[in-house]
């Protein structure tokens, strides 16, 4: 399967959301020879955006330099699919892991099973170590939308826990690479719009700034819940002269 990129320079994630507050689990393992590499997480795997963090070690020993390229695949059993990733980085962050996303499009089911590769290389030959299957719960946080045969995949997300005051809004765009969804292309040309609102007190809020594109292909903006309780944050989504529509993503404080 073929990764996808984000243009030929930012392929790895230079900058991805920071660690998130919660303590990591440890979600998925898998091993190749004395390779190992360990797939963690703040929070369970669901669809949309997912920031995770990855153990790598060799003969037990942490590994401080590699290029990690990950391979998720949705088997339906008549078909398959992937879904969008941004690669980590080839050093590790401040806790020794390498931070990456994953960007699941629909939940796990019975029929409906998500499994991960992870493609290792160190020093010689890149080394393929399976991770098995890894459980996706269902959310609200991914949104397809379509204009005249261009179909764009969204997905939101913070780089911390959503809280009362200034929030920090990561938005990931793609677009698929090939017709069997097996890659993706980072959507790269898009603009924003973003307006918070508050249903129930018929108020939105100020000092938000919409999602504009960030050097690791991810669209950054800041958005100001101004107290706790029930948001819609309306994402108005342009391509060029194409208007894809809003996406409205509900929020809970």
């Amino acid at each position: 399967m073929k990764p996808f990129a984000l243009t030929p320079l930012l392929v790895l994630l230079a900058c991805g959301p920071a660690p998130a507050t919660n303590e990591l689990a440890l979600r998925a393992s898998g091993e190749n020879g004395t390779a190992r590499v360990e797939l963690h997480s703040a929070e369970p795997l669901h669809v949309g955006q997912n920031a995770v963090r990855y153990r790598v070690t060799v003969d037990g020993q942490p590994v401080t330099r590699a290029k990690l390229t990950q391979h998720p695949v949705m088997d339906m059993g008549t078909m398959r699919h992937s879904c969008p990733v941004l690669d980590p980085a080839l050093e590790p962050g401040d806790d020794g892991l390498f931070a990456g996303l994953l960007m699941f499009t629909m939940p796990s089911m019975d029929d409906a099973r998500w499994s991960l590769d992870v493609d290792l290389a160190l020093d010689g030959a890149p080394l393929t170590l399976s991770l098995g299957e890894v459980t996706v719960a269902d959310s609200s946080l991914k949104q397809v939308m379509t204009h005249d045969g261009r179909r764009l995949t969204l997905t939101v997300g913070f780089s911390a826990t959503p809280h009362v005051g200034s929030n920090e809004l990561i938005v990931t765009a793609h677009q698929p690479h090939d017709a069997m969804m097996m890659a993706f292309d980072a959507a790269t040309d898009l603009a924003f719009s973003m307006t918070p609102e508050m249903p129930a007190m018929g108020h939105g809020s100020a000092h938000n700034v919409a999602p504009t594109l960030g050097p690791d292909g991810l669209y950054r903006g800041t958005v100001n819940f101004s107290m706790p309780g029930e948001w819609v944050v309306h994402l108005g989504v342009t391509q060029g002269d194409v208007t894809f529509g809003t996406w409205d993503v509900a929020f809970s404080l």
